[in-house]
């Protein structure tokens, strides 16, 4: 049984032999020279597992031998056992330092190489199987990469083109996942009736199982609306079906609205979400809270909703958002929170894409130099015609 391929570099013929002998013995592979530059002529044709190299030689002696295995990358992981009539701690601590991996004392007994080495192969055996399993793991981790990339842009496919129109509504938005795929999701809908339908929703957690979970609560309302043009109806109808396909722990909240064309109200449900802001445009500085109590959705399909509404005229303006934009700490231990926000919306610009940007440019210097740490999504609506 071939247990590996060992260079033995001694100028001495009969210590060659010697070792030679009691490798060979042991099943191992030997390959034999006379001093450094001859071994790494050896080299060339085949690469050793183990370099046993005797410290004093003519041309190349060890030492220098030594270094330029352990210099080069293609040869550094070889394991090098340096050989020197030098006894003592200070020999070995040089030889160490010259990069070998082990030094054996001459003279030496038979016995005592044969245990190094088989120690030496022990060592190199579990280096190979590091080195495989990070092979393994690096490429697993590419894999998981260009995955993570395609669902990252198979989830930015679900989200609306921004910006947009539909029905009486123009939308402009900003989604930030915080680790590249994410749970939050929004969608705006045209409704048979000539009106809108508005949905943002914020899963728990993060990652894949919050990006599926958000695929799911998107087709759900697309379903839901198709039924009915209550919110109240839509959020039932969601939350049972999130009930039925997701684990106990796992939930959303939402903010679902209906706007009727010629109706100059906005008909909403909160389930468990941040409140969304109405800029009436009489008064653009004094920003609204639609807000109100509901349940998470998910967390038993038997839950009650409640529809609530509020003014929606032409030139209006709603602000839709997830918990991740008001919810960093700073280092001082304060939140923008909803109000801060609020107060951030009482003077926007009139065009949506810059008031988008505003609102983000505001939110960041505010919580900086810290980060946003969860998923970020900002959506802006302004009612326009009907």
């Amino acid at each position: 049984m071939n247990k590996g391929l060992v260079l033995v570099v001694d100028d001495e013929a009969p210590i060659r032999d010697i070792l030679s002998f009691y490798l060979k013995r042991a099943g191992y592979q030997v390959m034999l020279a006379e001093n450094g530059r001859r071994a790494l002529e050896e080299m060339a044709k085949s690469s050793p597992d183990l370099i046993i190299s005797d410290l004093r030689m003519p041309e190349m002696p060890g030492d220098e031998f030594c270094q330029t295995i352990k210099g080069d990358p293609a040869t550094r992981d070889i394991y090098f056992v340096l050989v020197s009539a030098m006894d003592g701690s200070a020999s070995r601590i040089g030889g160490l330092n010259l990069g070998a991996d082990d030094m054996i004392a001459k003279p030496f007994h038979a016995q005592e190489v044969m245990a190094k080495v088989a120690s030496a192969f022990r060592i190199i055996g579990m280096q190979k199987e590091i080195k495989r399993q990070n092979l393994t793991l690096t490429r697993f981790q590419e894999r998981m990469t260009a995955e993570l990339s395609l669902a990252a842009k198979l989830q930015s496919g679900l989200l609306p083109e921004a910006p947009g129109e539909v029905a009486c509504l123009r939308y402009h938005h900003r989604y930030l996942p915080a680790e590249g795929i994410g749970g939050d999701i929004y969608s705006v809908l045209p409704l048979a009736n000539g009106g809108a339908a508005i949905m943002i929703a914020d899963v728990s957690g993060h990652g894949v199982t919050a990006a599926l979970i958000s695929a799911m609560v998107k087709t759900s309302f697309g379903n839901q609306i198709h039924l009915s043009d209550s919110p109240r109806a839509w959020a039932e109808g969601m939350n049972r079906d999130l009930a039925r396909s997701t684990l106990e722990e796992q939930f959303a909240t939402a903010f679902l609205a209906c706007v009727d064309p010629g109706n100059h109200r906005i008909r909403y449900v909160v389930a468990g979400h941040e409140p969304a802001f109405r800029i009436p445009a009489a008064s653009p500085g004094k920003p609204e809270a639609l807000g109100g109590r509901g349940f998470m959705l998910g967390l038993d399909e038997s839950l009650p909703f409640e529809e609530l509404s509020a003014p929606f005229e032409p030139g209006d303006r709603l602000i839709l958002y997830t918990d991740g934009l008001v919810e960093v700490e700073r280092e001082d231990r304060k939140y923008l929170g909803n109000d801060g926000l609020m107060g951030y919306c009482a003077e926007l610009p009139r065009d949506g894409e810059e008031a988008v940007a505003q609102i983000l440019e505001q939110a960041r210097a505010f919580h900086s130099p810290n980060p946003f740490v969860d998923d970020v999504t900002l959506v802006l609506l302004d009612r326009v015609g009907c």
